[in-house]
């Protein structure tokens, strides 16, 4: 039984102190603590490595914004900030907005403040993961399926930039050959899109389509789940198939290969030469036709050089290559990516957004998009949960994108050469005056915001001579 009087006054700055924040950034299981309104505080690497924020703030975005309900009306851990009360030992799928499913058991733990809710801490060890995709799509099927899957196409990639459309053709050229393929692109450009589309387009397409996040499963789990386990190969080791038979007549995605174990690199360089698998335990090996497609987030060049990829792997690898181009090369396509998703999320919403507003497109097109186009996505779809109108505006933008672009602003003057409390004070009154203009001229809203005293800000704001 929950003992509510053990937890009284076990709040988030009693879990998030630099201290206990020092160990759950090193735990190999996630850890994420939102407050009582469900924004989201905090989310050690691993939970975002294995979610696919690495580039994205998630901290200060709403918990329902980077994860939906799967087959269910809430997702747990709103369900446990509203019941306060624990979810414990819980194995269920779970859906993100970076469209994985991702299998998990986890520990969802309410949070409070003198027996006031204060947030929940979530404790997932992940055991799976898969594509996820949205009603209209189908999920996977066995190998010899009749029907065709529907996953994503070339005409799925929005965009018009020259350098864009030339990595699309010579991706349509991939289709017609089962040769293994790289893809190296930063981590939101888009990967698994394109993934998904040279695996449509060829005479797998009927077949599974299965991506691996290296990064996100633990290395002694990795190779059980690639390769299978035969019954009594270690204590409970269950007589199960991996991915790569599921992935029989397919394709396999390994996300964020640079994440992968050596070992076990020379392990898939073997399947590479011989498609030959052999389970854990096993003595036998078994014949797999699998097409295999990597992808990296950092230069693979580098990546070698750095011992993160094998140099032999990397060559078996690099028959065909493509490198998708960063959205700050492509500002051109911003417009129609965000037309796209304004579509989309007003379907996925029953929402009647008519436009975005022109000071909104006017940030969007001078932002650099370090998360890329799924940063631009999250961004929109944050904009939407906080829209009551028929335009987006700059009250609906997360702040974070608001003081990045106001660092930005102040970086494209130049302060070379002044001292660091004068490029300190151009920065203050950037953040202010955002925060005051955002706030409708509310002394009292914008100190809230910014967490400092009413008192404080007057005087900041006199010292500056902000009006």
């Amino acid at each position: 039984m929950f003992n509510s009087r053990q937890f009284y006054n076990v709040n988030r700055a009693s879990v998030l102190t630099p201290q206990v924040r020092a160990i759950w950034d090193n735990m190999c299981i996630g850890v994420a603590v939102v407050d009582a309104d469900g924004i989201c505080e905090y989310m050690n690497p691993i939970q975002r490595r294995a979610d696919g924020f690495t580039r994205i703030p998630v901290e200060g975005q709403h918990i329902s914004s980077l994860y939906v309900p799967h087959e269910r009306e809430v997702i747990p851990t709103m369900e446990c900030l509203q019941t306060g009360k624990p979810l414990l030992k819980k194995a269920y799928w779970y859906a993100t907005s970076t469209n994985f499913l991702i299998s998990t058991v986890a520990d969802f733990f309410p949070l409070f403040d003198h027996g006031r809710k204060d947030g929940v801490i979530t404790f997932a060890i992940w055991t799976g993961n898969t594509a996820h995709f949205s009603e209209s799509r189908r999920p996977l099927k066995p190998c010899n399926a009749d029907a065709p899957y529907n996953y994503y196409t070339f005409s799925s990639i929005v965009g018009r930039d020259e350098a864009l459309q030339e990595c699309i053709h010579e991706a349509r050229s991939a289709a017609t050959s089962s040769s293994p393929v790289m893809i190296w692109g930063e981590s939101g450009t888009g990967k698994e899109l394109f993934a998904q589309a040279i695996h449509s387009a060829s005479s797998r397409a009927g077949h599974p389509f299965i991506p691996v996040n290296c990064a996100a499963i633990p290395e002694n789990l990795l190779e059980g789940i690639l390769f299978g386990t035969v019954k009594g190969a270690y204590t409970d080791a269950p007589d199960k198939p991996g991915l790569f038979e599921k992935a029989n007549c397919g394709t396999l995605l390994f996300d964020e290969l640079n994440s992968m174990s050596r070992g076990l690199q020379a392990k898939l360089l073997r399947v590479l030469e011989d498609n030959c698998i052999r389970r854990i335990g096993a003595k036998e090996e078994k014949q797999v036709n699998v097409r295999i497609i990597a992808a990296v987030n950092e230069d693979p060049e580098g990546c070698v050089e750095r011992n993160k990829i094998r140099e032999d792997i990397f060559y078996r690898l690099c028959v065909l290559r493509y490198d998708i181009p960063e959205l700050y090369r492509r500002k051109g396509d911003i417009p129609l990516l965000m037309e796209y998703f304004r579509k989309h999320y007003n379907k996925k919403f029953h929402k009647q957004i008519m436009a975005y507003s022109s000071e909104v497109q006017d940030i969007f097109l001078a932002y650099n998009w370090p998360g890329n186009v799924r940063e631009l996505k999250n961004v929109i779809e944050s904009a939407f949960h906080n829209n009551h109108t028929a335009i987006l505006t700059r009250n609906d933008i997360p702040n974070y994108i608001l003081s990045r672009l106001a660092v930005d602003t102040m970086h494209a003057e130049d302060v070379r050469g002044l001292p660091l409390h004068e490029m300190l004070a151009r920065y203050e009154v950037l953040l202010i005056e955002d925060a005051y203009r955002r706030n409708g001229g509310s002394l009292t809203k914008t100190a809230a915001e910014l967490q400092v005293s009413k008192q404080n800000l007057a005087y900041k704001m006199k010292k500056y001579n902000i009006r």
